[in-house]
């Protein structure tokens, strides 16, 4: 970090901010600040242990949390939703346990949001399954539904409310219930857990709720707490998604004006970093689009590739050639995946071939 600092100036002096995000791409600066700080392990458990039922989290071992990589959530709904997925032992022998998050950002709740979590939790299952063959019994998925929305949650977290059945006939409906952290309810003093899990919690708070100063004031006092010096490496990520997630100007103003008055003698510094930020911007675009649509490119291939398999192999293997196929990126290597299902007679043969990488 360069010694030199701006000097501290009134707010109406301060640097241009960037302008905000257009609604349909603010899903994703939420989607990216929420996974980069939650896929940390130890700011994750920071959220859930304290939002866990007392007996779940009091049976787990959280200092063995470990962040399992991989997306559940269905295609259409990209962009309203994102989630994560842990695997944590519990106290003492026994098999792990998974806990399954999912960040709702929608600004209502969802009626039929037991009947998508059901959904990505046996999508879990059915992964686990596959790369767990001999396994005699599934792990137990701990579902958590994180919404921060504008209207408090008033629906059933129970699937079996949704299924229109008779008494005799309960037994043909599953029995599940997902977790659910309303953060509609509370108010930052609610808020607990690790430093940077309430920063980042009371931060989306504030955006959310459309950044009134006493959620703005709140959300710097916990990026001092959290970084007293104001170091820009440490805060860089909560002052980005604090300024592309507000969507006013006068908001975000009012944001680097609580900045500046809590951080005396930082704000310069962290001024020239928003500064950055824009100057960088519209090249970082570009290019975020170009590496976009690469990535939607690659990932039309993969599932071309496990429709092929699926033909030509049977129902199961596409899914199969899928787990194998998240880790190919390379377009050539994909073109001899394509090669190799013309040419192997049999599943196991095509998936020994990408497993090893001979084509």
């Amino acid at each position: 970090m360069a010694d030199a600092q701006a000097p501290d100036q009134p707010p109406s002096a301060q640097p241009q901010q960037p302008q905000p995000a257009p609604p349909e791409a603010v899903s994703q600066v939420h989607d990216k600040y929420f996974r980069e700080v939650f896929s940390n392990t130890r700011y994750a458990a920071g959220l859930l242990r304290p939002n866990l039922p007392q007996p779940v989290g009091d049976r787990l071992q959280w200092s063995s949390l470990t962040h399992v990589p991989g997306r559940f959530v269905s295609d259409d709904w990209h962009g309203r939703e994102a989630d994560l997925l842990f695997s944590v032992k519990p106290q003492g022998a026994g098999p792990a346990v998974l806990v399954y998050v999912l960040l709702e950002h929608q600004s209502k709740p969802d009626r039929w949001m037991p009947l998508r979590v059901l959904n990505y939790c046996l999508q879990v299952w059915l992964k686990w399954q596959r790369d767990n063959e001999n396994a005699e019994k599934l792990p137990l998925i701990a579902p958590v539904v994180f919404y921060q929305g504008k209207e408090p949650w008033l629906f059933t977290r129970e699937f079996a409310e949704l299924v229109e059945a008779a008494e005799g006939e309960r037994g043909w409906v599953p029995k599940f219930e997902h977790l659910l952290i309303d953060q509609t309810r509370h108010g930052p003093e609610a808020v607990v857990g690790e430093p940077v899990a309430r920063l980042a919690l009371v931060a989306m708070m504030a955006i959310a709720r459309d950044a009134p100063d006493e959620l703005l004031d709140q959300t710097v006092r916990l990026m001092v707490e959290v970084s007293p010096d104001g170091e820009v490496e440490v805060l860089a990520q909560h002052v980005e998604y604090m300024l592309a997630a507000t969507r006013s100007q006068e908001r975000r103003e009012a944001f680097a004006a609580t900045l500046w008055r809590h951080l005396p003698g930082r704000g310069g510094e962290l001024m020239n970093y928003v500064e950055q930020i824009e100057a960088r911007g519209e090249l970082k675009g570009r290019r975020a689009g170009i590496e976009q649509g690469i990535e939607q490119g690659i990932e039309q291939e993969r599932r071309l590739l496990c429709r092929l398999a699926e033909r030509k192999f049977g129902a199961e293997a596409g899914p199969r050639l899928s787990d194998l196929l998240d880790r190919v990126a390379d377009p050539e290597r994909l073109a001899q995946v394509g090669e190799s299902i013309i040419e192997c007679a049999t599943e196991g043969e095509l998936l020994a071939r990408v497993r090893n990488g001979t084509h």
